[in-house]
């Protein structure tokens, strides 16, 4: 009878007669078999609709998705974090009192790279501190990483006209004149 009757009360058409098992099935069913974690539960026999016996994997559909395991926090992974965590801490607050100048030049290059050890000390403890759930660890790994990136811009800005100060890559020549040099007598 065409057109198909409708439920009452939707415009769904009615469903047909049973539903034709798919060819496939039983070879997604044997490739999930073969899946980790899966090989512990024996597969048994179905009796399919058209009374043909397959094996099929012992488990319901709800079981293939395994849970995500938060990593269990030993001792030592627990030192490790705040291990990094306390150097980068320990690297900013040494950089408050850089001792040379860094005016321009090497010494300038010496305190960027310094500033870039806290930087990647910041980054580096706070993967770790996320990847163990240590949360207070990761919020003071991350203050050091922001505290190292601020350092690095407040030395950039200026040099790359970003900022109202200016100041030089490169140390000015001090001309001869200026030098003087003691006579030996």
């Amino acid at each position: 009878m065409w057109p198909p009757p409708l439920l009452p009360g939707s415009c769904l058409k009615k469903p047909s007669s049973p539903r034709v098992p798919d060819p496939l099935a039983g070879v997604v069913d044997r490739l999930l078999a073969q899946l980790p974690g899966l090989q512990s539960q024996p597969p048994h026999l179905v009796q399919s609709a058209q009374g043909r016996t397959t094996w099929r994997p012992a488990y319901s559909s709800a079981t293939v998705a395994t849970p995500l395991r938060e990593p269990t926090v030993t001792a030592r992974g627990w030192i490790g974090v705040w291990g990094r965590v306390l150097l980068g801490l320990a690297l900013g607050v040494m950089m408050a009192w850089w001792p040379y100048s860094r005016t321009c030049g090497m010494p300038l290059l010496g305190y960027l790279s310094a500033t870039l050890i806290v930087v990647i000390t910041g980054l580096w403890a706070a993967t770790a501190s996320w990847r163990y759930r240590v949360a207070l660890a990761h919020v003071v790994a991350l203050t050091v990483l922001l505290y190292g990136l601020t350092l690095v811009v407040a030395e950039l800005l200026p040099r790359t006209g970003y900022a109202v100060d200016h100041a030089a890559w490169q140390c000015a020549e001090i001309p001869s004149s200026l030098i003087s040099v003691p006579v030996a007598s």
